[in-house]
């Protein structure tokens, strides 16, 4: 039977840990402002979809036709 090797962890050295870092930093500054254009469309689209049921709701309301009166009690 052949003998299993399994791969050593070797610590990264200054450089790479710094490289990554500033990946990381990079990325994660690129995912919040994307997060906040997201969260900025749907509140702008939020507010647009309140604006359209005001406006359909006052275009629905009615008002009441004036009551015609008996023409024999004036």
């Amino acid at each position: 039977m052949a003998k299993k090797e399994f791969a050593k962890f070797v610590r990264p050295d200054g450089a790479a840990r710094e490289a990554e870092a500033a990946k990381t930093t990079r990325l994660r500054a690129l995912r919040l402002a994307r997060e906040a254009e997201v969260a900025e469309e749907k509140k702008a689209a939020a507010g647009r979809e309140v604006a359209a049921k005001l406006a359909k709701a006052q275009a629905r309301r009615r008002v009441r036709a004036p009551q015609p009166t008996p023409a024999g009690l004036t």
